[in-house]
């Protein structure tokens, strides 16, 4: 069975350009290519499957972080290929934690894109493109970042963790064992310290402190 694969950039030459490398692997029936996160999820909520999703950061109405978010919690098996122009520390722990299974630069060789697909369809991970000098990199290190400089709780790390990966109140409260009440104030508390209003607010946060 060929490995279906789609994409998410807004950059129609670059998206383009990848459609026909992959068109050239049989083992790759390459589907939709769309130029923003929404587009995505309304295509899998329609019942459309894919495997693998190549996806741009920064995209127009919904971006790759936004758009990981979602699919981590509603399609977990959908694997994830982060391409990027920018690959700091903080962008690639990000990613890590909202489930991206791999993340290479746009200006990647082609053996390196092959590569990491390949790597992916197989069940691995593949972060072998990263800055220089980053080779150990912790998944948790943005947070303890986060945590250690805007006083955050290491309750409040967990929270501010699963608010990421778009789980509601309830789902929240139930994971952690704690009450509705608990998790709404651990919200508040996070949204003040971080200087931001609602989620919105916290996604833009995130942006600017990965620098992507």
């Amino acid at each position: 069975m060929r490995t279906k694969i789609i994409i998410a950039d807004d950059h129609e030459m670059f998206a383009s350009g990848l459609k026909q490398i992959l068109n050239t692997n049989p083992n790759y029936h390459l589907g939709n290519c769309f130029s923003n996160g929404k587009q995505v999820l309304d295509y899998l909520d329609q019942g459309y499957s894919a495997d693998l999703l190549i996806l741009d950061l920064n995209m127009p109405v919904m971006d790759g972080v936004q758009v990981m978010g979602h699919l981590q919690r509603n399609y977990p098996n959908v694997k994830k290929l982060v391409l990027s122009m920018h690959r700091t520390v903080s962008t690639v722990e990000l990613c890590k934690n909202l489930g991206a299974d791999g993340m290479i630069g746009k200006d990647a060789p082609l053996q390196v894109l092959l590569e990491s697909i390949q790597s992916i369809i197989k069940g691995g991970i593949y972060f072998n493109d990263l800055p220089v000098g980053n080779d150990n990199i912790e998944d948790d290190g943005f947070y303890k970042k986060l945590a250690k400089q805007y006083h955050l709780s290491k309750r409040e790390t967990e929270v501010l963790q699963l608010i990421i990966n778009q789980f509601e109140t309830d789902e929240i409260a139930e994971k952690l064992n704690l009450s509705r009440f608990t998790v709404r104030t651990h919200r508040r508390n996070i949204f003040e310290k971080l200087g931001v209003r609602n989620l919105a607010g916290l996604v833009t946060f995130l942006k600017k402190s990965t620098d992507f």
